[in-house]
């Protein structure tokens, strides 16, 4: 009786060390399948980085090009705009259309949120034009060019990468503009160009075939007419609350 006691003992204890046994090397196989995807995720993110970093020898070049205009006209959705001047000049709202100080905070910063600016934006009334559905002209000189252009360069590689991504995309389309610069050429041929942000899609997702309206056979039934977009059109500010005169 007494062995087999024993015998059931030991057989329990073996059992039990060969469950611990098991439980280790299950979590030793996790904890180094968790190391593998972290560093796979940490490659990817790694060239992620490198993809978004633009070269510093092009970005001086293209700073010089950008100090010697006189100004131009960014044209860009309000989200757009806010993100690249947070990023130039530290605060922005959508709905401010100067940078000069606005005590009801409502179409510039107040005091308060004014202090915040890193960079002067230099955008007195006049110079941001609202139009419907967000977009907006901005009149930005060579100076704030330079400093939105180097600002976008610094963020490119930050993190997380979607917001490198950004900044380099944004960073791309004005130094595309000044690659077309001529420091040679006459004076003034450039000057109040317009800079637009605003991709399309290719054509043949956006152009009607031939043959009307009809969604027959051979037609796209999600295709649109392809419209020239009209010029901005100003929409006036809001009025002021009665508790805000």
């Amino acid at each position: 009786m007494f062995s087999m006691v024993k015998t059931l003992v030991k057989t329990v204890l073996a059992q039990y060390v060969k469950n611990q046994q098991l439980k280790r090397d299950l979590k030793a196989q996790r904890g180094e399948q968790e190391r593998q995807w972290r560093e796979e995720d940490r490659a990817v993110l790694q060239a992620a980085l490198a993809a978004n970093r633009a070269a510093l020898e092009p970005h001086n070049g293209t700073l010089q090009r950008a100090a010697g205009v006189s100004y131009i006209t960014l044209r860009c959705h309000e989200d757009t705009w806010t993100f690249m001047a947070r990023t130039a000049f530290g605060v922005w709202e959508p709905s401010w259309t100067q940078s000069t100080r606005d005590p009801y905070d409502r179409i510039g910063p107040s005091p308060a949120k004014a202090v915040h600016f890193t960079a002067n934006p230099n955008l007195p009334a006049g110079r941001i034009t609202k139009a419907d559905g967000g977009m907006q002209d901005i009149q930005l000189s060579g100076h704030n060019l330079v400093v939105v252009l180097d600002a976008l360069y610094e963020a490119t590689t930050s993190e997380p990468s979607a917001n490198g991504a950004r900044c380099k995309t944004l960073y791309d389309k004005l130094a595309s503009l000044t690659a077309k610069l001529d420091p040679s050429a006459p004076p003034g041929r450039t000057t109040g160009v317009l800079c637009r942000i605003d991709d399309s899609m290719h054509h043949q997702y956006v152009t009607r075939p031939s043959g009307g309206p009809g969604f027959g056979p051979g037609t796209a039934r999600n295709n649109v007419r392809n419209k020239t977009a009209p010029l901005l059109r100003k929409v006036p500010s809001p009025a002021l609350s009665p508790d805000a005169r």
